[in-house]
């Protein structure tokens, strides 16, 4: 099992799990050819081009809140979906 499916289970996981970190986020969009944006306010923003979602992700601190972790969840599903249907 790759890197990239050990993170995309514990970003699956119920329920939600509280100690996903910004990194992660990173790392596991990078994985599904997202852009990453940074910008001012201690945010991050994931952009996906092909489904045109861009999806900011406040952090203060090392942490990324579980309403953002469901968003991502969604454009993953979105964009395995997308693949599937390419294929």
């Amino acid at each position: 099992m790759s890197k990239r499916d050990k993170l995309r289970e514990k970003f699956f996981e119920k329920p939600v799990r509280n100690d996903i970190t910004v990194n992660e986020v990173i790392r596991l969009s990078k994985a599904y050819g997202c852009v990453i944006l940074t910008g001012g306010n201690h945010q991050i923003r994931i952009c996906h081009q092909a489904t045109g979602t861009i999806i900011p992700i406040p952090h203060h601190g090392d942490t990324v809140k579980e309403a953002y972790i469901a968003e991502l969840k969604t454009l993953i599903l979105n964009i395995e979906a997308m693949n599937k249907e390419g294929k």
